[in-house]
């Protein structure tokens, strides 16, 4: 079953916070994490709605233990997520 990480990102100044999510983004495929698309809200244009496919829940969630994100994220400076996970599933 294919899962994702859906995160609203809303950082103090979204372009250092993409700056540094960019530079992250072969460290989050060691977790098994593949960027997909983003979404910005049109009513909020530093907020933003990140997709993240991932093969492992489990292993995914550990890139947002891991020193690199933790250092990331003091680089990108103040940032509100809020996390979803979606899961798909073959059709009946």
């Amino acid at each position: 079953m294919r899962q994702a990480i859906l995160i609203r990102v809303k950082p103090e100044d979204y372009e250092v916070w993409l700056r540094e999510h960019t530079a992250a983004r072969e460290a989050r495929e060691t977790y098994g994490i593949t960027d997909g698309p983003f979404y910005r809200d049109a009513g909020d244009p530093q907020a933003v709605l990140v997709h993240l496919d991932v093969e492992d829940l489990q292993r995914s969630m550990e890139w947002f233990r891991s020193d690199r994100f933790k250092a990331g994220v003091r680089r990108a400076g103040t940032v509100q997520r809020e996390f979803w996970i979606a899961e798909k599933r073959a059709p009946a």
